[in-house]
């Protein structure tokens, strides 16, 4: 990434950075197995059928979703604005043997440095509503993007218990305009929201699930989500649980975010 265009973000990267050496033991607990497990099984749903589609993980971190693609075969390209993450990333893509499936690049999803039209497949869950006009350019026609966003709904009910005047704000504000010096919600959006988002860019929308993590706050303690060791005939109930209630119409907009595929026209 040119050095230019790092500038103003270095606060940002040496935060990433720093977490990048304990970001992977997150994934150790049981609510985060479960959401990885299930954002992978809608994931697997609405990838390209074709092994030589060329796929953009974008703000990817340490490869939780490219190393899994690798694995499946797919060409990879991982981005993100830690060389921190990155580098942790690849260890785990050398580790697996599918380095050679992957490119990195130290890159802002927010000003990626790659021409119109490269991928057949673009996601970035990250949470960004503004990274949305980067990933269209960037994606060919005909092609899926896939975004992590969130949900302004559940972070004012989130919010209410702390702060009920700000959450009260934030309920009655327009998606993503609302933020004060310690409630930062610019990346907040309504379902609805997010839907006439894409649809104003081009991408026709084809899926919105809410994220396992989100759900599991309604479905489990906290002791049992936080927990490092769990029976596997339980794990298998909780994300059957989540992927059933995914498909009921009532529960959209229920977890702190939301999960949106679209096809670009």
């Amino acid at each position: 990434m040119p050095s230019d265009q790092l500038k103003g973000n270095e606060g940002m990267i040496k935060r990433w950075d720093e977490h990048a050496k304990t970001y992977d033991e997150e994934s150790k607990q049981f609510s985060s197995a479960v959401a990885h497990f299930v954002d992978w099984e809608l994931l697997k749903g609405n990838l390209p059928q074709n092994k030589e589609a060329r796929i953009l993980d974008a703000a990817g971190g340490t490869g939780r979703v490219t190393l899994p693609l690798a694995k499946l075969g797919y060409s990879v390209t991982l981005c993100d604005i830690s060389l921190g993450m990155l580098s942790v990333a690849k260890q785990k893509l050398v580790q697996e043997g599918v380095l050679n499936k992957v490119e990195i690049f130290q890159c802002d999803a927010y000003n990626l440095q790659f021409r119109d039209e490269s991928f057949d497949f673009s996601l970035c869950w990250f949470g960004a509503i503004d990274v949305t006009k980067e990933l269209v350019r960037v994606t060919k026609k005909g092609g899926i993007i896939s975004m992590y966003l969130q949900n302004i709904c559940q972070a004012a009910i989130s919010l209410f218990s702390e702060n009920p005047d700000a959450a009260l704000t934030l309920l009655k504000s327009p998606s993503k305009f609302y933020s004060t010096e310690k409630y930062r919600f610019d990346r907040a959006i309504r379902i609805e929201d997010a839907a006439q988002l894409f649809e104003s860019e081009g991408i026709r929308v084809l899926n919105v699930y809410d994220t396992a993590g989100g759900l599991l706050q309604y479905l489990l303690t906290k002791e049992v989500r936080e927990s490092m060791q769990w029976d596997e005939g339980y794990f298998r109930q909780v994300t059957e649980m989540v992927l059933r209630l995914n498909q009921e119409p009532s529960i959209k907009g229920m977890s702190k975010w939301i999960m949106i595929y679209g096809e670009k026209m």
